[in-house]
């Protein structure tokens, strides 16, 4: 079994933090030693502590001499055989603290996101030379990487986040809450990039069409009071639900006839969208990041172009008027994650690469 230690500087909490933990979780019940490194006000590492993850308090500031040497001492406490990095700033100061610390554990840098990345030096050294892997959560990424960049194909591996299928099963869940109306919904944490004020946009123009429609908005983040001023300016205020953060994601996804998904850059594989596929909910989404993989249009749902609330619109009243169809994406949806996007799937791939690290180091 493996000692695994993630390096996580995000002070926020996201898809990347949600993966990283239950990854974690899951590594933990195949027996393998897991601990994460995080600022101690960070919001995983108050997770992870709740969660039974061992946790260490680290300081990852780039260019800084002290950082290093903190997190190297981390690195000789663990003794690790894998040190996971995540976002930019622990990657750098983890891959640097791994050498200084002499001690030889295999480094993979895990991209989450397909943001662009600079073709400098510097990205060369931090995605190429120090990692000895670097996983992204979706092929394009991969493939942005190879092609964008130049980097070495073989040393880039995708492997999207997994679903539980069993916490995610609509056999089992119950509905979160219950509507008369035809109830559509987003998922996810509130910022700019994940489009909802497209999604408001396109609301305000189904409003007065097919009024017995009820709309959702749960999670939470930076653009909440901008999300709840639109909501007042359009005059949606009877018609959009804020629920704000939730745990109880399954019963909020059972509870919607469609969940839509917006966004406009950064996304790899979305979870959200794996989890209202796992639902047997029909999306709705941007054609962004990785999510045609496993978003095809059509089939497991509907693809629009990013920033077009009428498009946006038209492809919430098509799916209202086609219950044949909402039914079939869900169908097409579940099979697809039950077939590769299950957690035990996801975690079979890690552990492979894994043994393939340490097989190398």
């Amino acid at each position: 079994m493996a000692k695994i230690l993630h390096t996580e500087s995000s002070m926020g909490w996201g898809g990347q933090e949600i993966r990283i933990l239950q990854e974690s979780l899951g590594m933990m019940k195949r027996g393998h030693r897991v601990v994460i490194a995080a600022p101690a006000r960070s919001s995983i590492f108050k997770r992870a502590d709740e969660a039974g993850i061992s946790v260490l308090p680290a300081y990852f500031q780039k260019h800084n001499p002290f950082s290093i040497v903190s997190t190297a001492s981390i690195i000789n406490r663990v003794k690790p055989d894998i040190v996971n990095t995540h976002s930019s700033s622990d990657s750098w100061v983890s891959a640097l603290a791994v050498k200084l610390s002499g001690h030889g554990a295999g480094i993979i840098r895990t991209r989450h996101l397909s943001t662009p990345i600079s073709k400098s030096f510097t990205s060369r050294l931090i995605y190429e030379k120090l990692p000895d892997s670097v996983m992204t959560t979706g092929e394009q990424i991969r493939q942005n990487m190879i092609h964008d960049n130049g980097f070495s194909a073989s040393k880039i591996i995708s492997i999207p986040t997994g679903i539980d299928l069993e916490r995610f099963n609509p056999e089992k869940v119950e509905p979160a809450f219950r509507s008369n109306n035809f109830s559509v919904g987003m998922v996810g944490v509130l910022r700019s990039w994940k489009g909802h004020v497209y999604f408001l946009e396109a609301i305000n123009k189904i409003k007065n069409k097919i009024p017995e429609m009820s709309f959702y908005i749960a999670g939470d983040g930076p653009q909440h009071e901008n999300i709840e001023g639109l909501i007042s300016k359009l005059s949606l205020n009877d018609m959009v639900f804020m629920l704000g953060h939730r745990e109880d994601v399954p019963g909020i996804l059972a509870s919607l006839d469609v969940v839509v998904h917006p966004s406009y850059a950064n996304e790899g594989v979305p979870q959200s969208i794996l989890q209202a596929f796992a639902m047997e909910k029909p999306v709705i989404a941007s054609d962004t990041g990785a999510i045609k993989e496993v978003l095809i249009d059509g089939k497991t749902g509907l693809l629009i172009e990013p920033k077009n609330a009428d498009a946006l619109a038209g492809k919430i009243i098509e799916l209202y008027y086609k219950p044949e169809m909402r039914a079939g994406f869900g169908k097409e949806g579940r099979l697809i994650v039950e077939n590769d996007y299950s957690m035990g799937s996801m975690l079979d791939k890690i552990e492979a690469l894994y043994e393939k690290i340490l097989n190398d180091v």
